[in-house]
């Protein structure tokens, strides 16, 4: 069956055997706040100080989303961090905003097995935002070859964010979001995020 057989996201999950549970799998108040540095708070007022309504849809993309999860990678730099890659299962071909995976063991900048998946949610819609996450975990499932290979999801607006994660046959969406309203939370679960995806890697031999 093609992705564009199916008529919703409930027949699509179905199909590839997956259920969706709301979970706290991840104890945010457990995991260690990270002060965000001096120059990226103030890029961030900056930035929310000067949002507009007609440059929704890629602004928070790459003025928000972006800087931090830059902040992450650069505390797990075996975690790479790509933007707008390409992937392609059938007929199916995704971009998510960003992805992370392992870096390749030649050391050639190529993009495999993916352990993270990010989508900024349009027009401030997370239920539309997760509709696109569910099929890019779905393809980046096939991409690993390996249906034991968690994946992480993110689904943003840029000043809100929620966390989710491809675990066997479920998709887990924490039950409460994150957001600039307390940075350095958010900082320290992106960190969390990415140093799993690094224990991720190596526990699979990924490097």
């Amino acid at each position: 069956m093609k992705f564009s057989d199916f008529r919703n996201t409930a027949e699509m999950l179905a199909y590839f055997g997956l259920s969706v549970e709301i979970d706290e799998f991840i104890d945010f108040n457990s995991i260690d706040s990270i002060d965000i540095p001096e120059h990226l708070k103030q890029d961030i007022r900056f930035v929310l100080s000067n949002r507009g309504n007609t440059d929704m849809e890629f602004y928070a993309c790459e003025f928000l989303i972006s800087p931090l999860l830059k902040e992450a990678w650069k505390r797990n730099p075996k975690a790479k961090l790509y933007s707008h890659p390409q992937i392609k299962y059938e007929d199916l071909v995704l971009v998510p905003d960003y992805v992370v995976a392992p870096r390749n063991k030649t050391g050639v900048n190529i993009f495999e097995k993916p352990l993270l998946v990010t989508v900024e949610a349009k027009n401030d819609d997370y239920e539309r935002g997760w509709s696109d996450i569910y099929r890019q975990l779905i393809v980046a499932r096939f991409l690993n070859e390996n249906n034991d290979i968690p994946i992480y999801a993110l689904v943003s607006i840029g000043d809100g964010w929620q966390v989710g994660k491809l675990d066997g046959k479920i998709i887990y969406k924490h039950p409460y979001s994150l957001g600039l309203n307390n940075a350095n939370q958010l900082l320290g679960v992106l960190d969390f995020i990415f140093a799993d995806c690094v224990r991720t890697a190596e526990k699979f031999n990924m490097y």
